[in-house]
């Protein structure tokens, strides 16, 4: 008994000086300086399960890694702020941001994208890039898809790579498909000519078989 006390007293050491907390609050605004109420806090790219409340207030404890806080608001967008151990920090809207915006009750992922230098949104049903002014800024339709689609990792080399599938192929790359089309690459796709690519897999790749099993990519080109 007097054992089992003891590992006790070393976790809970482990867990209080481990993961040490500051807490952190704040107020988020619009460019009126009217309250955004419901916007979510993130700490780095990890949902902190706290919303603001109808004042725009939140409270949030931060871990001592976290660098950045990230607040994402359905209406208005995505505002990052450095994350110095301040106890304090507010956050301003200055305008809509249409291109980040993603419909209200859906789930909401951060990734640091190392292309932009900057937290991104992503929608994990995709990307929708008719109305996306950002996507002139890409080179290829790998640099577009790099850290823009949940799930998807894309190599130094544009090797694709589903992340939760299964192969049945000796290649781990993913099936593209183009305006309904199965293709064997898409290098020569533009970036500025891409309405939607959607990702699939398990259930919904496996309408494509045994070509599917590594995931789909499915892209969508402008009319």
């Amino acid at each position: 008994m007097k054992f089992s006390k003891t590992i006790l007293a070393i976790c809970l050491l482990f867990v209080v000086f481990g993961f040490a907390q500051n807490k952190l609050t704040g107020k988020v605004v619009d460019f009126k300086n009217n309250p955004v109420a419901k916007a979510k806090i993130y700490l780095d790219s990890i949902y902190s399960n706290v919303e603001t409340n109808k004042k725009g207030d939140f409270e949030v404890l931060v871990p001592e890694k976290v660098t950045e806080i990230n607040v994402y608001s359905y209406e208005y967008g995505l505002l990052t702020s450095k994350y110095n151990k301040e106890t304090t920090i507010n956050f301003i809207f200055l305008e809509t941001d249409n291109s980040k915006k993603i419909k209200k009750g859906s789930k909401v992922s951060l990734v640091y994208s190392k292309y932009e230098q900057k937290y991104q949104v992503i929608n994990p049903q995709g990307i929708n890039a008719e109305n996306d002014k950002t996507v002139q800024i890409y080179n290829t339709i790998y640099d577009m898809i790099r850290g823009k689609l949940a799930g998807v990792s894309v190599s130094n080399d544009n090797k694709i790579t589903i992340r939760g599938v299964s192969s049945l192929r000796y290649t781990t790359e993913p099936l593209f498909v183009v305006d309904g089309m199965i293709v064997s690459s898409i290098d020569y796709l533009s970036p500025n000519n891409v309405k939607t690519i959607r990702v699939l897999k398990g259930a919904e790749a496996s309408i494509y078989g045994a070509q599917g099993t590594s995931g789909v990519i499915v892209i969508t080109l402008k009319q």
